[in-house]
């Protein structure tokens, strides 16, 4: 991946130490992370386990929250004022620096959020949080607070870990065809932007029963924690 994806950044801008067009790129060798070519905690342990080349990260997926549904976006609100998405990208952004002063190296962000309940499984989803329309095209405010953030972790060194869906908002895409031109939409994007510091991660709370696979062989029901 991250030679299919250098291989098709503009060549005329300029380049760090390590040929990227941003200052900070994430790559895998076995399974270690490298941040620009260095392995992450290099050198450390922990209770005698190794930490060097993990990827240490926080789950953050509302970083980009909006609800464009204005039945339920009452239900968002600060105490000190009606929510505001492009207040909570901000906030997010601000304090980023303090996080990777403590050594966070990763977060996760989805473009389509996780459950502002913090679980709803096999409960109704109201609201609309995604960056993506019906059919699968980008909303520009979402793309905007999403490359702020994008932007500030190539400036610190860290890494952002991007899903793109999510268990329930998914379900707003009208069909196939809508899920796959969002997945071509993001990628164009990612790569317009010369991002080398970015993990995709396609789907999570994924339910993957019409596969066939049975329950028994879903670790933990298929499903991972909000």
């Amino acid at each position: 991946m991250e030679i299919a994806l250098n291989s098709l950044l503009n060549c005329e801008a300029p380049r760090n130490k390590s040929g990227s067009m941003r200052n900070t790129v994430v790559s895998i060798t076995g399974s270690d992370f490298l941040i620009d070519g260095q392995l992450t905690y290099e050198g450390h342990v922990h209770n005698g386990l190794r930490v060097e080349g993990l990827l240490f990260n926080s789950r953050m997926v509302q970083a980009i929250f909006d609800d464009l549904n204005p039945k339920t976006r009452r239900l968002w609100d600060y105490p000190d004022g009606p929510w505001d998405p492009e207040r909570n990208s901000q906030e997010f952004v601000a304090a980023m620096p303090e996080w990777r002063t403590h050594g966070l190296l990763g977060f996760t962000i989805n473009l389509q959020g996780g459950s502002p309940y913090g679980y709803s499984e096999g409960k109704p989803q109201p609201w609309i949080n995604s960056a993506f329309d019906e059919v699968g095209d980008l909303r520009a405010d979402y793309m905007s607070r999403l490359g702020r953030i994008l932007d500030k972790a190539d400036e610190l060194g860290m890494v952002p870990i991007l899903g793109l869906f999510y268990y329930g908002q998914d379900r707003n895409l009208v069909d196939e065809s809508a899920v796959l031109r969002a997945c071509d939409n993001i990628t164009e994007w990612i790569i317009s932007q010369h991002y080398t510091n970015v993990l995709v991660e396609i789907n999570n709370q994924a339910d993957i029963a019409d596969l066939g696979v049975t329950p028994s062989a879903q670790a933990g029901g298929g499903r991972t924690p909000d």
